[in-house]
């Protein structure tokens, strides 16, 4: 191989390297400023993405809100149910008492 045979291949590899890049910026290019990926579109896309999450969270905390309001609201009427609950309870086992003494007291004038 000569000299002249080295320096085609060397330009010609200089010229293919050169054409390659070209056409890979080109490629680039058109990838990152069209299309789905363009971006203005990403911008747009991102803020309304950051809307939408702030009402839902927005959402998500009045649901929040209002299942706590429910759940207090339910142990307060649960805490009233027992209360209640256990004054009949006690009302009822002291009618039992006074009942039974009744009966013994019946029982005793009967018998005498």
């Amino acid at each position: 191989m000569d000299r002249t045979d080295l320096t085609l291949i060397i330009g010609s590899a200089l010229v293919t390297a050169v054409i390659i890049g070209w056409t890979l910026r080109w490629f680039f290019d058109r990838m990152n400023t069209t299309g789905p990926m363009a971006s203005d579109d990403v911008v747009a896309r991102m803020r309304e993405a950051e809307a939408a999450q702030a009402i839902a969270e927005a959402h998500a905390v009045e649901v929040e809100s209002t299942a706590r309001n429910s759940e207090n609201q339910l142990h307060a009427e649960l805490d009233a149910a027992m209360t209640g609950l256990g004054n009949a309870r006690r009302e009822s086992e002291q009618w039992r008492t006074e009942a039974e003494a009744w009966r013994t007291e019946v029982d005793e004038l009967r018998g005498h």
